[in-house]
């Protein structure tokens, strides 16, 4: 038995309810980390290119890494994986809350799904047990509903489930995690639905072995201290502390990426106007020192009241800002509607901001809702998003996600159309900070700041241990391909890991991470071995993507970030030059010309599955 690993996975064959425990392979596990890396292996042995991601034999794994037998601050993540129905390449979507603990304390490392149950069930596990339990009275409850009707039938349990978003199998589905974290990106609440599975349910006393408990205690006690007190600013603000700022440089999505200046509007939907109106309290995933989820309890004024999850910075920007919406009222009712559903709160927006700019230039091919849907209209805005999570009407043409929605309407809507592979960018555009238009571009989900978070490379967040020792310049190219490769590879190491990505602005670096793995593991593992880990990581999902069909063709960018604005703080700014930076790129990866890693690159990484 390793350190940090119970070395089990538990596989459950939907389609014959037969549930069964295998040997984790001790080798792989070191070799990959845990997490999305353990879980890109599994999928590259058992998903080929002929098994659909809504198919039944398309794999769904629920992953754990070493870090979620320790208390470290950031441990709470777990990784879910599979092959995504919004994208058809690799996913990886992670969330908090306390369901990767939970789990791992269950006495297992993985959970691998399989097949297609006759009816609807939930996976319930507890102490080295798992059983399948029908799930008929709860299929059609929403996500929170869910969580508390289980909740009451499993006292003290972690519950991660799906709400009618998934159950519909809607391509941007989430699956929601005790009622306040999402794994949101890529549409796996879609493969659980398609697999008549709405929930796993855990509940976990054990005590996972690690390799230096002593020693592990100590730098849990070290690193909360050090990052509660560095985060203080993350804490204070949450994420939504990003929005009025990235409004004035130019970051904000503003009517679909069109623009540039909403200041009034991030002040109401950002701070100060979010603080003022909704009074949120800081909201913790387990044993997080950082805190950076919002509680809020609020009476508005048309006596409308909500106690819950409050929007985050993505929500914010992607259904407000690019929609031109600025009623804090109906984003906080929006972004309920939205957990309730089950459903990616980004690429709803993405896709609305989307729709109201095809209207408007007239490019749906004739396509329109019976109902008013323009910018700034909140009603239209909730109207089309319960359509799309129920696969009717104007906004059930979204239902499959914003490529193939795109593809209905007129040519020249697919040069606004933002996404890259079918995922929608996030809220952070790329002729701010350069270096991220290579990595959204060679993504292995899509377009996706937090799979390298390169970006942060200009922010001073540095990794001088792996050659990153000075900020690069964000509106420059020069030498991008190198800072994106380093922190794509630690990005893959760090979501192995499994850790919140957040405890870097915590003060906790890459050697930080290093040493809790070797206390954790006893793998006594260098800064070089991990970041040759991240690589192979990486490089393992480039070729599964690669086996679904992703070329060099793939690696591009919407036409919209290429359009300089004429004004404000982003004027004149353009990623270019794109092509001869993503040719570095491939250099830097051992890639051949069509964006395949090379045979010489696979054996020097000892790929060899």
């Amino acid at each position: 038995m390793s350190g940090g690993f119970w070395d089990k996975v538990l596989r459950v064959n939907l389609s014959t309810k037969n549930i069964t425990v295998e040997e984790l392979d001790a080798e792989i596990a070191k070799q990959y980390i845990g997490g999305a890396g353990v879980a890109a292996v599994y999928l590259y042995k058992e998903v080929p290119a002929e098994v659909g991601p809504l198919d039944a034999e398309n794999r769904l794994i629920f992953s754990t890494g070493p870090f979620q037998a320790s208390k470290m601050s950031g441990a709470a993540k777990f990784s879910v994986v599979s092959r995504s129905p919004l994208t058809g390449i690799f996913a990886d979507s992670a969330a908090g809350a306390g369901w990767g603990i939970s789990f791992k304390r269950t006495g297992f490392d993985f959970i691998i799904f399989q097949g297609k149950c006759s009816e609807p069930v939930y996976l319930y596990i507890e102490n080295g047990e798992a059983s399948l339990k029908s799930a008929l009275d709860i299929w059609g409850l929403d996500s929170i509903e869910t969580y508390h009707k289980l909740l009451k039938k499993h006292p003290h349990s972690s519950v991660a489930s799906i709400g009618q978003a998934g159950e519909h199998k809607i391509a941007m589905a989430n699956i929601y995690v005790d009622g306040f974290s999402a794994a949101g990106r890529c549409g796996l609440g879609a493969v659980m639905g398609s697999k008549n599975l709405k929930a796993v349910v855990v509940h976990g006393t054990l005590k996972p072995p690690v390799y230096d408990d002593e020693e592990l205690k100590r730098l849990e006690s070290k690193y909360r201290k050090i990052i509660y007190k560095t985060s203080e600013a993350l804490r204070e603000g949450g994420t939504i502390g990003g929005l009025t700022p990235g409004e004035e440089s130019g970051n904000l999505p503003v009517k679909n990426w069109s623009m540039v200046g909403w200041h009034e509007g991030a002040l109401k939907i950002g701070l100060p106007g979010y603080n003022d109106v909704l009074k949120p309290k800081p909201h913790a995933c387990m044993y997080c020192s950082i805190a950076c989820h919002r509680d809020i309890d609020v009476v508005f004024p048309d006596g409308y009241s909500y106690k819950g999850p409050g929007p985050e910075y993505e929500t914010l920007a992607l259904l407000g800002s690019s929609c031109l919406i600025d009623d804090l009222e109906a984003l906080v009712k929006i972004n309920d509607f939205c957990n309730r559903r089950g459903i990616d709160t980004m690429s709803a927006g993405s896709c609305a901001a989307f729709a109201m700019e095809a209207l408007e230039k007239g490019h749906t091919k004739g396509y329109k809702p019976d109902y008013e849907f323009s910018w700034g209209n909140s009603e239209g805005l909730f109207h089309f998003i319960e359509e799309l999570t129920e696969n009717r009407g104007f906004g059930g043409l979204f239902s499959r996600g914003i490529k193939p929605a795109s593809e209905l309407f007129a040519r020249e809507s697919t040069e606004y159309a933002c996404h890259v592979k079918g995922l929608d960018v996030p809220a952070h555009d790329p002729r701010v900070y350069y270096n991220m238009a290579i990595n959204y571009a060679t993504g292995n989900r899509g377009a996706c700041h937090m799979r390298a978070y390169s970006q942060i490379s200009t922010m001073g967040a540095l990794l001088p241990e792996a050659g990153i020792s000075v900020a690069p310049e964000p509106d420059t190219l020069e030498g991008a391909a190198h800072v994106v490769k380093v922190y794509q590879d630690f990005a893959a190491f760090y979501n192995s890991c499994v850790l919140c990505q957040f405890m870097i602005w915590g003060g906790y670096g890459l050697g930080d991470m290093v040493i809790s793995l070797n206390a954790i593991t006893g793998w006594e593992m260098t800064v070089e071995d991990v970041m040759l880990a991240g690589e192979r990581i990486y490089t393992l999902q480039r070729m599964l993507n690669n086996r679904y069909g992703v070329t060099s063709k793939d690696d591009t960018l919407p036409k919209r970030f290429f359009e300089p604005s004429k004004s404000g703080a982003r004027a004149g700014q353009v990623p270019e030059p794109f092509k001869e930076s993503l040719k570095e790129l491939y250099e830097e990866r051992g890639w051949d010309k069509d964006g395949r890693p090379l045979q010489e690159k696979i054996e020097k990484l000892g790929i060899n599955l």
